[in-house]
C-alpha cells in the first residue's frame, strides 16, 4: 500500500481544511490487514498428528491495499517471500468497499511447531498434534512469528501503521472425508452463526463445516504464535 500527500498543498490549506482530508486518509491507514481461507481434510488431520507426515494445503489470502489501479508489483515480489507458491489471482472491492488482493498460496500442515518455525517458508500454518496418554487430536492455526515481524515492519514503512492481525478473519473450511468424524469446535462462527461454548459437531462422509475465528482467537494468534480451531475427537 502506498499513500503520498502533497506537501505543499498542505502548506496553503487552513487548518480546519486540513483536518477534512487527513481524517479519511489516517483511518484508510488504520484499516490495513490479512485474511486467510483454507481447506482441511480429517483423513490429512489423522496421518499428521499418527504418523508425522507433512503436507501442503491451498490456501487464499486476501491483502488489503490502497487502490486497485496501483502498481502492485513489489508487493507481490515481497509477499512472494511469506508463502509457498503464492499466485497473484485478482483485485477487487470487498464487502467492507475497500480494495483487496486476492492471490492462492500453499501452507504447511504439521505436527511439530517448532519444525515449521525453523523452515521458515510459510507466514502461517495448521499444528495437528496429539498429546501423551489422549487419544484425541488438537488442531490449531499457528504463525511464524518472524516472519509476521518482517511483514509487520514493511507494511509500516508503506503505511505508517503496522498489520494487525486483530481484524483479520481466519476462515477454515473442514472436509470430512471419513465415515464420520466427531469434532469439538471452539467458540468461533461455525457456518456463520456464533458459538460461544466448545460446541460438538457429528460430521457424516463429505460433509462439511466452516469455522471463522473470532477477533480474540485472531489476537490470542499475534501474541502467542498459535490458536486453537477444533478437536478431534477419537
Amino acid at each position: 500500500m502506498h499513500i503520498v500527500l502533497d506537501a505543499q498543498v498542505c502548506l496553503i490549506m487552513d487548518s480546519k481544511f486540513k483536518l477534512v482530508i487527513f481524517l479519511p486518509i489516517l483511518v484508510l491507514i488504520s484499516a490495513c490487514k490479512i485474511d486467510f481461507n483454507g481447506d482441511l481434510y480429517t483423513s490429512d488431520l489423522i496421518d499428521v498428528a499418527e504418523n508425522g507426515s507433512e503436507f501442503t494445503l491451498p490456501m487464499e489470502v486476501n491483502f488489503q491495499v490502497s487502490s486497485c489501479d496501483d502498481d502492485l508489483t513489489s508487493m507481490h515480489n515481497t509477499l512472494s517471500g511469506y508463502f509457498i507458491d503464492y499466485n497473484f489471482l485478482n483485485c477487487g472491492t470487498g464487502d467492507d468497499f475497500m480494495s483487496y488482493v486476492t492471490s492462492r498460496v500453499q501452507v504447511p500442515l504439521t505436527n511439530d511447531q517448532d519444525s515449521f518455525n525453523k523452515t521458515n517458508n510459510s507466514l502461517v500454518g495448521y499444528l495437528s498434534i496429539k498429546y501423551e496418554d489422549n487419544p484425541n487430536i488438537y488442531v490449531y492455526l499457528i504463525l511464524n512469528s518472524g516472519l509476521f515481524s518482517n511483514l509487520s515492519d514493511y507494511v509500516e514503512n508503506e503505511t505508517f501503521s503496522p498489520l494487525s492481525l486483530e481484524e483479520s478473519k481466519f476462515i477454515v473450511n473442514l472436509n470430512n472425508d471419513l465415515n464420520e468424524a466427531n469434532i469439538d469446535v471452539y467458540p468461533s462462527y461455525v457456518d456463520s452463526k456464533p458459538i460461544v461454548w466448545t460446541t460438538n459437531y457429528q460430521l457424516g462422509k463429505r460433509e462439511k463445516i466452516t469455522i471463522s475465528n473470532s477477533n480474540v482467537s485472531s489476537a490470542h494468534l499475534q501474541s502467542n504464535s498459535w490458536t486453537p480451531i477444533f478437536v478431534f475427537l477419537m
